[in-house]
């Protein structure tokens, strides 16, 4: 139960970085960061921001003294639970662009960060002579040296992407094999390429950003140069994308990158690869995180994230090697369609508790012989076993089936341990595409119903949900994951339908806001009147789309057409008339059906927001009469 405790002295507005370095360095300890003022009140608090290690950026809400304390979030302690607390108004690097270089060139980087001090921009030599692959940065400002950020040098030609280049005709021209950095800056942006090839060769697209830190999840098309889909990926390594595919010779080729999501922002960042392939097939598992927890009789998930090279497509049999006395491990399978999955780890009642080294072993098959791969952790993996969480999980059915833009639901339940009646909060491991609402399950009730809702866009296929439960707050918080992952079958859909405003330049989701005024329909004005388009992103189905307008309010006339055949859009005509209720907000929604392989699809755009205005009044204007 000891905790260390360090007095500090601060002015207001001044920003204090708190780095507590202990899980990752090997230290058993898994810490807790508070931050109080001089009374003892909690101020700010930090976990399990770099692994289980803890970091703050504080800022001073006034003159006076603080106090930062440290302690294991588990209430243990001993010898070996070291750490390093780095404290100050020090230079903290957060993020870098672009992710790296070619040998023997001059980059410039943006810098983000605290206390940088004009340091927002520096110029990186990388001599023709420096190891190659992942390297170091640290920014230089007059307090010092910044904590490193990754960086990668390479060998290949290097450059940044040139916007606008969301539309064909402003795409920009790549020539294989290079490196392009570029950002999607903005929600909704797109990035697309034509791409060449000086010679018959199989080519492989692959886009880094996660690893360097950018929030993208990158979704990577292939198309023809007329705009056909040859390809589309993400997800093959984590959130980043890769494809592999054969280029011809002078053909030119498109690709579009964005986010799943349709995000966007500065930090979005990205290192795109096109490049030949090794010639071996091989393999790679990752993990994201090397520190893990689990309970006494619960269970902990591992998220392995298996990246495929150079043809490799047989199953891949990931297991846990030495693990502790009590503890044991799946196997999880990754067939040839299998992009990443959950390693489910499960501790007796009696597992010894403290903190063990993690390792897991993963093993393919390359012309008949075994290829033993060790899984590679982002830093030293270990596993803390702590004491019992005061509840286990059960989840059904064993496998889920949703169509892309639909739904299912997934049953989890709740036994709790002798003297614990408390909420259970649950919620799901990250499934890039896939809405797994959260919810809570509380006190006498023990089962609960949790939504899964798979994107417009979602992948399709078999992809695994995890769910965890969580009870308790701040330090007292336990956690266990379900002891099994739900495999969720997502089937394709021939179209997709959304509402925009003409001449949105995006295929987008977000929502769609009109208005008009409520006016006579003899009326010459064109106040009463507005417009909005509906497209839809066709995945096969060629015919013509019935639309009809759902829930449209009274004294709302409408133009309605269906989308033609081999078309991709329609615009839909609005008039108010003096019949609808005015002062109000009204939502309403577009449904389109078509019949694609002996089946009738349906397909319902996101709300539309339609504004009722009431007209103003007309007053006379009255010339006085000219006087004799």
């Amino acid at each position: 139960t000891e905790a260390d405790t360090f007095r500090f002295a601060a002015g207001a507005g001044e920003k204090i970085i708190f780095d507590v370095q202990a899980n990752r360095d090997g230290s058993p300890l898994d810490p807790s960061l508070v931050v109080l003022d001089a009374a003892g009140k909690e101020l700010a608090r930090s976990e399990d921001v770099h692994g289980l290690d803890p970091f703050l950026a504080f800022t001073a809400p006034a003159d006076g003294e603080y106090a930062v304390r440290i302690s294991d979030l588990r209430f243990q302690g001993g010898g070996d639970y070291r750490y390093r607390l780095v404290a100050g108004m020090r230079p903290y690097l957060e993020y870098l662009f672009p992710f790296g270089g070619r040998r023997g060139s001059s980059v410039e980087l943006e810098l983000e960060g605290h206390h940088l001090e004009g340091a927002q921009r520096m110029t990186v030599h990388i001599a023709p002579e420096a190891p190659p692959g992942r390297q170091e940065i640290r920014a230089h400002t007059a307090r010092g040296f910044s904590n490193p950020l990754p960086f990668e040098a390479g060998d290949l030609p290097e450059i940044r992407e040139s916007e606008p280049n969301n539309v064909p005709e402003k795409a920009g021209t790549l020539a294989a094999p290079m490196v392009i950095h570029g950002k999607i800056g903005e929600p909704g942006d797109t990035d697309l390429f034509r791409v060449t090839s000086a010679s018959d060769q199989k080519l492989v697209v692959e886009v880094q950003a996660r690893r360097f830190g950018s929030p993208l999840d990158a979704l990577l098309t292939l198309m023809d140069d007329q705009g056909a889909v040859l390809q589309r990926n993400d997800d093959a390594g984590g959130p980043d994308a890769r494809i592999e595919f054969d280029a011809k010779k002078d053909t030119a080729y498109r690709l579009a990158l964005r986010d799943l999501t349709d995000r966007g922002g500065p930090r979005f960042g990205y290192r795109m690869t096109i490049s030949p392939p090794d010639r071996a097939p091989d393999f790679a598992v990752r993990t994201k995180v090397g520190r893990h927890r689990i309970p006494r009789g619960g269970h902990a998930a591992v998220r392995c994230e298996l990246e495929r090279r150079n043809g490799l497509d047989g199953a891949v049999r990931i297991t846990g090697v030495g693990l502790p006395q009590g503890v044991t491990a799946g196997p999880l399978i990754l067939g040839g369609g299998a992009s990443f999955g959950w390693l489910v780890l499960a501790a007796a009642e009696d597992a010894v508790l403290g903190h063990h080294p993690l390792r897991l072993s993963a093993v393919g098959e390359r012309e008949g012989k075994a290829l033993n791969r060790d899984v590679q952790f982002p830093e030293a993996g270990w596993l803390t076993v702590m004491p019992a969480a005061p509840f286990e999980l059960s989840v059904s059915p064993p496998v889920l089936f949703a169509e892309q833009n639909g739904g299912t639901e997934l049953e989890v339940g709740v036994v709790r341990r002798a003297g614990f009646d408390g909420e259970v909060r649950i919620s799901a491991e990250e499934l890039p595409g896939v809405t797994v609402a959260a919810l809570s399950i509380p006190p006498g009730q023990s089962r609960a119903r949790v939504a899964v809702r798979p994107a417009y866009n979602a992948e399709v296929g078999l992809r695994p949900v995890m769910l965890r439960g969580e009870a308790g707050e701040g330090a007292a918080a336990r956690t266990s994951h379900a002891p099994v992952m739900v495999p969720l079958s997502t089937q394709g859909i021939p179209m997709f339908l959304t509402a925009m405003l003409p001449g949105s330049p995006f295929f987008r989701t977000d929502p769609v806001r009109l208005s008009a005024v409520a006016l006579p329909t003899n009326s010459p004005s064109a106040a009463s009147r507005t417009e909005f388009v509906v497209k839809v992103d066709r995945r096969g189905l060629a015919g013509e789309i019935a639309l009809a307008l759902q829930d449209l309010p009274a004294g709302v006339l409408a133009t309605v057409s269906p989308i033609p055949a081999d078309k991709n859009e329609a615009t839909l005509r609005l008039q108010v008339t003096d019949a609808a209720e005015t002062g109000k907000e009204v939502r309403f929604t577009v449904s389109g059906s078509a019949t694609h392989q002996d089946r009738i699809w349906r397909q319902t755009t996101q709300p539309i927001t339609l504004t009722v205005a009431a007209p103003e009044k007309e007053t006379a204007a009255v010339t006085p009469a000219a006087a004799p």
